[in-house]
């Protein structure tokens, strides 16, 4: 049978003062390790999200489709349609997946919408529908002009409005007309975000 000590026993050669600092100093180095444990995974942590930050590498993984009725390009989760608004809404049996972009470059601030944005949370997946739309852009030229840089950290900035709950109605969906260019030129942030 397996006898307990007391609290009040004192263990062999030692005295009930000495022993209660033996056990403050146990549970000091118990919690003193693992807060270091903590400090030491969080700090790992940290430096491994950055270094894939540093390191991924956007692969795009988009196809342009002929030129016939029907989506303008496929996408690593489904199609992208880009047409006025008269085409978008003829549109039958889209999937949930599809993205619908608005072609309103012929507009006196020309534009290009993505409804329903605010659902498209993976990065890689926004460069793949902007690098479609900068494709559609080359080949059907016009007074629309953007940059790549520009428009993801709008579409970034809407979706994180949405989520805030903050104008909704608004940043539901991403308008990347001209004149927000500088509004969202990345120089012009990363300055602001310094101060």
């Amino acid at each position: 049978m397996v006898e307990h000590l007391n609290r009040n026993q004192e263990v062999a050669g030692s005295t009930p003062a000495s022993s209660t600092i033996n056990i403050f100093r146990v549970v000091f180095i118990i919690k003193s390790r693992k807060k270091k444990a903590i400090g030491i995974s969080a700090g790992a942590f940290v430096l491994a999200m950055l270094a894939y930050l540093y390191k991924h590498q956007y692969k795009p993984n988009y196809q342009i489709l002929d030129k016939c009725e029907g989506p303008y390009a496929s996408y690593s989760c489904g199609f992208v349609y880009i047409g006025d608004k008269e085409y978008l809404n003829s549109l039958e049996g889209l999937s949930l997946n599809d993205i619908l972009v608005l072609d309103e470059r012929d507009q006196k601030d020309p534009n290009i919408e993505i409804y329903n944005s605010y659902i498209i949370n993976d990065k890689d997946i926004r460069n793949e529908i902007l690098e479609i739309i900068c494709c559609y852009e080359n080949e059907y030229p016009s007074e629309w002009d953007r940059s790549i840089e520009s428009m993801r950290l709008e579409w970034f900035c809407h979706n994180v409005s949405w989520y805030l709950n903050y104008k909704t109605d608004r940043t539901s969906e991403v308008d990347l007309n001209n004149k927000d260019e500088e509004r969202y030129d990345q120089k012009v942030l990363s300055r602001i975000l310094k101060l």
